[in-house]
């Protein structure tokens, strides 16, 4: 059973922050809402497809007491604070640490939560993880729906800190699949292929 999903223990290069397409509609673009530190840069909130599964790590403050740890980048489909509440879909940030005080490169162990709606069996409320943050480099978390458990609507809040620094917090709004048709089917198969084939090709990761 997946569960939230770091990708925190992998930096990502620059190539590989994929130009989200906005196929909100009638709904606003994200902006970041809540607490961004000033060392924060290029935050974007937005959706993942399912990669492939790779690891998984412990993480005992989670409903399923583990994460995933993909093996290869994992692209952004979309931008928007807006997720439809659909198995194989993800949302989270994409984002970057930049402190002059700090060396490139420098790794800093970093500790997310993200809060929901209660989740049966138990309502639990809130689960978080730790992970570990490369300075000056593109960083992605985001939370994958798996179980139908999980498929809970209202706001869900991601948040990250490090060296006990509130870095960023984000509100996402999850809705039922009806509310954002486009958005449900971005990670069924002809679907996904059509979103990729349209994007420039300085988009591509």
């Amino acid at each position: 059973m997946a569960k939230p999903l770091a990708r925190s223990l992998y930096a990502l290069a620059g190539p590989a922050l994929v130009a989200g397409l906005c196929l909100f509609g009638a709904v606003a673009i994200a902006q970041p809402m809540g607490t961004v530190s000033p060392r924060v840069q290029n935050l974007t909130p937005g959706l993942f497809c399912a990669p492939p599964e790779g690891d998984r790590r412990p993480a005992p403050d989670t409903m399923a007491g583990w994460v995933h740890v993909p093996d290869s980048p994992v692209e952004m489909v979309a931008q928007g604070n807006a997720a439809p509440a659909v198995i194989g879909l993800g949302f989270g940030v994409r984002y970057q640490l930049s402190d002059p005080s700090l060396a490139p490169g420098m790794v800093l162990p970093t500790h997310y939560t993200v809060t929901h709606p209660p989740m049966p069996p138990s309502a639990t409320t809130s689960q978080s993880w730790t992970g570990s943050l490369v300075v000056g480099t593109i960083d992605t978390v985001f939370f994958q729906f798996d179980t139908t458990e999980e498929l809970q609507p209202g706001e869900w809040t991601f948040t990250a800190e490090a060296g006990g620094e509130l870095l960023f917090s984000v509100l996402f709004t999850v809705t039922t699949p009806a509310e954002l048709p486009a958005l449900a089917q971005l990670c069924q198969g002809d679907a996904l292929l059509s979103l990729l084939s349209q994007r420039s090709p300085g988009a591509a990761g």
